[in-house]
């Protein structure tokens, strides 16, 4: 189903929430309330999708078990302003469109005796904008309180959303045992007990112990935390010991930056990419590569960078080494790519950096030199399963290789590779 534009799932959660309300509520409340609730839900989502399709974001909605979700993919980074903008949308049209329909009936939504005088009108009034208002609470995880991250972000720039979720518990569990003590909110208890069971749930998260102790799945963590920094602007939550990549870093100073201080915070981010790429201290800061950014967001920052850049060393670190070539790749500097890639190789050769060196010499049309390093890269693949799968996957499935896999050496090599698999 499509409205708008927008793809709306509707999960089977929903239907027995929307059940739920009327065995709550009995007929006729409970069907009026129901459907005002489906309505003002998907008018809700609506609106949060609207305004991420206004920053060019395509959007979808589900709606599920209490709650409808809309989730949308930037086109580019968002600004703070464009992220509050979103959340705020959806109770804004949720709040406006339930006033509009109780005017229009006729009925005044500030006087209890007038919108408490028919079911109908009662259901509007509490679907609509009290529920709207509802959202606008300060708390994670709704709308008011990923609003409130974004203004907490100002001021603590990538960690406004987990401060927020840690002030939420305390405010949440006041709220709760408020609603205890006042006789004519009690009914509404149970809403804030789920509230607070979702924000213990992300704290968990957030805190992810299993991460720190198992190093594959702090990886996944990081990768995600990265990808949705340059997803969405919003750095997703770290597992301790880990940190956003320096090119996150460096495009953030850049994106920050005004006319007065353009100037220093190029300097700044170059000197951010340099120090790390030039690093002699041996401590890994746990960080992920940036493949989530896009060209035109790694060409400002390579722009930057000193042509020829430093000479690779061993005792630099060899992913942020091959992030450096990787990212020429991303954004078409093939030549540069392949000449320091293959610097790098002479530091720290693996079968990673010699596929993508590869790739950089295909993509540039020197198909026999890259042909070379492919095989170069299966001498060192013969020695790790995993490097075996890592090149095989990339000469069946990368474009770039298109044309060279159909050399005869080549073919040979992926039939040896698909026979050791």
């Amino acid at each position: 189903m499509k409205i708008l534009g927008f793809p709306i799932q509707i999960r089977p959660g929903f239907l027995v929430f929307l059940l739920l309300i009327v065995f709550l509520n009995g007929v006729p409340l409970g069907t009026w309330l129901a459907g005002s609730v489906a309505v003002f839900t998907i008018a809700h989502e609506l609106g949060h999708a609207v305004a991420a399709r206004r920053t060019g974001a395509t959007a979808r909605i589900s709606l599920d078990f209490l709650a409808g979700y809309a989730s949308f993919t930037p086109s580019r980074v968002l600004t703070r302003a464009e992220r509050a903008g979103i959340a705020l949308a959806g109770p804004a049209t949720q709040i406006v469109l339930g006033l509009a329909a109780l005017l229009v009936l006729g009925v005044n939504p500030l006087d209890h005796r007038d919108f408490a005088a028919n079911e109908y009108s009662l259901a509007i009034w509490w679907a609509g904008p009290i529920i709207g208002v509802f959202n606008l609470i300060p708390v994670m995880p709704l709308d008011g309180g990923n609003i409130a991250a974004e203004a907490v972000d100002l001021f603590r720039p990538g960690r406004g959303r987990a401060i927020m979720i840690r002030l939420s518990v305390p405010v949440t569990a006041g709220i709760f045992v408020g609603m205890l003590v006042v006789e004519d909110l009690r009914p509404l208890s149970s809403f804030a007990a789920i509230l607070l069971v979702i924000q213990m749930q992300l704290l968990s998260i957030q805190s992810r112990p299993r991460a720190s102790r198992n190093p594959l799945v702090a990886a996944r963590a990081a990768a995600a935390a990265e990808e949705g920094a340059w997803f969405t602007g919003q750095p997703g939550l770290l597992p301790p010991g880990h940190a956003l990549s320096p090119w996150w870093e460096a495009h953030r100073i850049m994106t920050n930056s005004n006319g007065s201080e353009a100037k220093n915070n190029e300097a700044t981010a170059r000197r951010i990419i340099l120090d790390d790429l030039t690093d002699t201290s041996g401590h890994s800061r746990g960080w992920a590569p940036p493949h989530a950014a896009t060209p035109d967001l790694l060409d400002p920052l390579i722009d930057l960078l000193p042509v020829p850049l430093p000479r690779p060393e061993r005792e630099h670190p060899e992913q942020s080494q091959n992030t450096m070539v990787w990212a020429l790749k991303r954004a078409g500097r093939y030549a540069h790519g392949a000449s320091y890639g293959s610097d790098c190789f002479r530091a720290h050769p693996s079968t990673n950096l010699a596929v993508l060196i590869a790739g950089c010499l295909t993509l540039e049309g020197h198909d026999d030199a890259a042909a070379q390093w492919l095989t170069v890269a299966a001498h060192g693949a013969a020695r790790d399963d995993a490097d075996e799968t890592l090149l095989l996957s990339a000469l069946l499935n990368d474009s770039e290789f298109q044309r060279v896999r159909e050399r005869p050496e080549i073919r040979a090599l992926i039939q040896r590779l698909v026979r050791a698999e």
